[in-house]
């Protein structure tokens, strides 16, 4: 095992956050998601496997949360029974890892999760254990731990400021750097991004037509694109709720614009997903959002018309071309080879069911290119009852809570429930793993941690204040007293 520099740079900065709030450490966890093409630490036992930064930062948040007189322990159990069917589903998922490979060997053909000698786009090979059985099985037990980490982090003091306003930092970063890195491809400050893209994936380097695909420090355009969909989701229903709305307003904003120009097939299959969930809430509850917030969206959506309109009419040539962008990456996706090849991936997860009497697999036998198909065919009938028992549990909290736009604990619970069931979306269709994503790990903890805390608890009053200030910047009246969140940090 060894580190690299990013991996050093997180061991010195993880220490020093030992000594400081469980807050503190959200942060640190969330920023470290950021970087998702980079390797904190390489293991050469497992196949020169990748550590992702953020699963090593989960190391420092569970040594920070077992420090003695934490008072955290308590608060980590309720996280396991409030999340007791995501438990279920990562132990079997963990057993059918190492058990199930062994078990159907050679019963089925399959295309590996790392395939280096491939005679073709659909080739296979006989089922049988390999160390990416493992690595997933690691990757499940890190969604979990995030989860429960998380959990306990938003019931401490500052948790769920920590959140929001993380939230909003990681929006912004995530997309500047990706603006930059596409357009300083092959110039030194390029350079810069290709070495925090030192995993051992599949590091790929595309552009269509002139335009060069945003992947900032993320392996592929489509891994850049899921994990912003997320923090966009995230920062547009906290603006739709009036949580910190001119801040978590903007960095909305500026994330989907760049999402729009991204050329990723997964943003454009998510955003479109949002926007229909999110016309048809204003549409059927009208009373969920401030009329404030829908009066914006639409004028948000009749000024992008405009200025599609100008585009068109003063730049026809780059707006064919942008408009064939578009269409290559969605609607003509499914007929190229890239498509086909993917459909072929995600049929993989019947065939396996069937070939495993609806056992499953086992977790990173086969590569597949869709969430739900991967759980069916690795995990079998368990891992889809349990994980959709579990995301029955996440929606929950969208109804959960009160009604009252002023209560803080309530509007960010519903974002986050709201962003845990939209990120799943575009893992639907590119998705190579069994496991939900960290992202969904984050939000899933948040928001169950925040409806644990609806009866009990409210949130420090200058807090309160900012957060409950919609863009008139006029404060509500009647703010709530505060109530320590959980136990002390």
């Amino acid at each position: 095992m060894s580190f690299t520099l990013l991996g050093l740079f997180q061991l010195v900065v993880g220490s020093v956050l030992l000594f400081r709030s469980m807050a503190a450490m959200l942060v640190f966890l969330m920023v470290s998601g950021l970087f998702g093409g980079a390797a904190a630490l390489t293991v050469p036992a497992l196949g020169n496997s990748s550590i992702p930064p953020i699963q090593f930062a989960l190391v420092f948040v569970y040594l920070r949360l077992m420090m003695p007189k934490g008072g955290f322990f308590s608060i980590w159990t309720e996280g396991v029974k409030d999340n007791f069917l995501l438990v279920l589903f990562t132990l079997y998922g963990m057993v059918a890892a190492f058990a199930a490979p062994r078990i159907f060997a050679g019963d089925i053909d399959v295309a590996p999760m790392r395939f280096d000698d491939a005679r073709s786009l659909f080739d296979t090979v006989p089922l049988k254990p390999t160390a990416q059985n493992i690595t997933a099985a690691v990757y499940l037990l890190g969604a979990l731990l995030i989860t429960l980490g998380t959990y306990v982090a938003v019931r401490t003091k500052g948790g769920l400021e920590a959140l929001v306003k993380g939230g909003v930092v990681i929006a912004w970063f995530h997309a500047l750097s990706g603006l930059i890195a596409a357009q300083t491809k092959g110039t030194p400050i390029g350079g810069i991004f290709a070495a925090f893209r030192n995993g051992t994936y599949a590091q790929l380097d595309q552009s269509y037509q002139g335009f060069n695909r945003i992947d900032g420090f993320f392996p592929e355009a489509s891994g850049w694109a899921s994990f912003g969909l997320a923090w966009f989701v995230f920062n547009c229903e906290c603006w739709y709720r009036s949580v910190w709305a001119r801040h978590t307003g903007a960095a909305a904003l500026l994330l989907g614009g760049v999402l729009c120009i991204s050329t990723s097939s997964t943003a454009y299959v998510g955003l479109a997903c949002y926007a229909l969930f999110f016309f048809a809430r204003a549409l059927l509850a009208p009373g969920s959002g401030e009329p404030l917030r829908l009066r914006q969206a639409g004028v948000a959506v009749f000024a992008m018309t405009v200025l599609a309109a100008i585009a068109l009419a003063t730049l026809p040539g780059v707006a064919a071309k942008v408009g064939d962008m578009v269409l290559h990456m969605t609607v003509e996706k499914g007929q190229s080879e890239s498509g086909q090849q993917r459909l072929f991936w995600a049929m993989q997860g019947f065939s396996a069911f069937t070939a495993s009497a609806g056992l499953g697999v086992g977790p990173g036998s086969f590569r597949s290119s869709s969430l739900f198909t991967a759980i069916l065919g690795t995990m079998g009938v368990i891992g889809v009852v349990t994980f959709g028992g579990y995301l029955i549990h996440v929606a929950r909290s969208i109804g959960a809570g009160s009604d009252d736009g002023r209560d803080a604990v309530s509007s960010v619970m519903r974002a986050c429930a709201v962003s845990a069931l939209i990120i799943l979306v575009p893992a639907a269709i590119s998705s190579p793993n069994s496991h939900p994503g960290t992202n969904f790990a984050i939000f899933a903890g948040a928001a169950l941690a925040l409806r644990a805390m609806l009866p009990r608890s409210r949130v420090r009053p200058e807090f309160a204040l900012i957060v409950s200030r919609g863009l008139s910047g006029v404060p509500p009246q009647g703010m709530p007293s505060a109530v320590s969140p959980g136990s002390a940090g």
